[in-house]
């Protein structure tokens, strides 16, 4: 039997292959390289997303739309819809595989929340219409086609560091390889929030107890660039304002501390949360995890 790396280079490439299944052999893999981010990726993609951040490649675009009780058609919503033409897609893998079989022209409903559809129908003086967004299989089949990317680049980057493994084990010439390379699986930037933000630190990296200062100072940046447009998505500005101002008085100390580091982000993190959907924020909210240590993938 080939290497376990090899084996999911070559499920990678193999469509025949479902995607969990490709899945359960990296969560396998990473179990036994010690990689909990790579596993903690996997077991969400596996089970299902259930908070904030979704990765990019999980928001989805389509054509809201209302249900007419008398009829049963389905007619496309008028007026400002851009607010909801998009939205997060939390189902497991195996749940999008099943919608993924469906016919190639085939479309895909994925109703509203019960508060939506009450706010909804309130504004247009209905009771009880069903709303839902519209997408194309397509739209599915691309959630899928990501991931399998995604893992095959992960398995060619740990094959890279010379990590292979036998049949169902790696030894610890492995592990120590897979450790000093870039462990997580890479998949890359949420807004503006670019780069590698789940590999092993540098040397050249100024850390303080796992924390990386350059990656904390690039997101205060970033974020304070960004204190409007996050208020207007839902983030608590004030806060956010007065939190970040803290945060980079601290790191601009001779020693900063830790916990109070840790507090910051915390805080932080909890003040850009409100802005649902809005992709700095789940950025942040995703590099703030990967700070604290986590293991939450960084998204886009």
């Amino acid at each position: 039997m080939a290497p376990i790396i090899e084996q999911i280079q070559r499920d990678s490439l193999d469509r025949s292959v479902r995607v969990s299944d490709l899945l359960r052999r990296v969560k396998l893999a990473a179990t036994k390289l010690g990689l909990g981010a790579v596993e903690d990726w996997v077991e969400q993609e596996l089970n299902g997303y259930n908070a904030l951040p979704f990765p990019d490649y999980r928001v989805i675009h389509g054509r809201p739309k209302f249900q007419r009780p008398t009829t049963g058609a389905w007619e496309l919503i008028g007026g400002h819809v851009e607010g909801f033409s998009s939205r997060n897609v939390g189902q497991s893998i195996a749940s999008l595989e099943e919608l993924a079989s469906a016919p190639n022209e085939a479309t895909i409903h994925f109703t509203f929340s019960d508060s939506f559809l009450e706010r909804l129908n309130e504004s247009n003086g209905t009771r009880g219409w069903l709303a839902a967004l519209e997408v194309d299989r397509s739209a599915i089949v691309s959630i899928l086609d990501r991931v399998r990317n995604l893992v095959l680049d992960w398995a060619l980057k740990m094959e890279a560091a010379g990590v292979v493994g036998t049949e169902f084990s790696f030894n610890a010439a492995d592990k120590q390889k897979a450790q000093g390379a870039t462990t997580m699986i890479n998949i890359g930037s949420i807004g503006s929030f670019a780069g590698n933000l789940g590999s092993e630190n540098a040397t050249r990296d100024v850390t303080v107890r796992g924390v990386d200062l350059t990656l904390v100072e690039a997101m205060i940046t970033q974020l304070k660039s960004k204190i409007d447009d996050l208020a207007a998505a839902g983030a608590d500005g004030a806060t956010l304002k007065a939190r970040l101002n803290s945060l980079e008085a601290e790191i601009g100390k001779v020693a900063p501390t830790s916990l109070v580091l840790r507090g910051l982000l915390v805080d932080i993190r909890n003040a850009v949360a409100g802005a649902t959907g809005n992709l700095m924020a789940s950025g942040a909210i995703a590099l703030i995890n990967q700070l604290l240590g986590t293991g939450v993938p960084g998204t886009g």
